[in-house]
């Protein structure tokens, strides 16, 4: 088996958040340190977070220990789009590994079980990746093939579009979890074991 790099794409403003989400709590935790818990319970020692607009915030979060098990790339051109972080991640993690599995920091209700079904479907060479609201999406594995076309994304351009222009084969797996993420402080009220608000401080 290829060996496979996490990368969590953490780079965004979350404006529709009003703050920065991922320092939110849910059961204690922050949604970004679910998030690295969550890919560390399928690839351990292999976890990446590409930061953008909250760096110096998680970067202090780091340092205070709430969060930890992963390795952070910072996105210098996060402002450009999600293709920033992308380009930031893939480029770092082609040195060492053969392929990338994609999620989201804020889709709070992916499990174990939806990784390892992704690693499952994964035979080294295609892609794999989620299905969910009728639609492919991340999280999604990619290898090392596509990563030359990932790294030609702009602006606000996701993994996604590759899932669906690319000659390499795609297995699908059926995903429904990733459909729910946190875009609102509401959504995350809405979440059980939600604490209240998260870190809303701009510097």
């Amino acid at each position: 088996m290829a060996e496979v790099a996490a990368l969590i794409l953490a780079g965004g403003a979350s404006s529709r958040f009003g703050g920065c989400k991922l320092l939110a709590e849910i059961d204690g935790r922050t949604l970004l340190q679910r998030s690295i818990d969550l890919a560390s319970g399928v690839l351990p020692g292999h976890v990446h977070v590409v930061t953008g607009a909250w760096h110096t915030q998680l970067m202090a979060a780091k340092a205070q220990g709430r969060l930890c098990g992963a390795e952070f790339i910072h996105a210098a051109d996060w402002s450009e789009g999600m293709a920033a972080s992308l380009r930031a991640g893939i480029n770092t993690l082609s040195v060492n590994y053969e392929a990338v599995l994609v999620l989201l920091a804020d889709q709070v209700a992916l499990t174990k079980a939806d990784l390892a079904a992704l690693l499952e479907a994964f035979d080294g060479h295609n892609i794999a990746c989620g299905v969910y609201g009728g639609r492919r999406g991340v999280p999604a594995i990619f290898p090392r093939s596509s990563f030359p076309r990932l790294g030609q994304l702009g602006g606000d351009q996701g993994a996604k579009a590759v899932l669906y222009e690319t000659t390499i084969p795609v297995r699908e797996c059926s995903m429904p979890n990733a459909q729910r993420d946190i875009d609102t402080p509401e959504q995350l009220e809405a979440w059980p074991g939600s604490g209240a608000g998260g870190d809303t401080s701009q510097q």
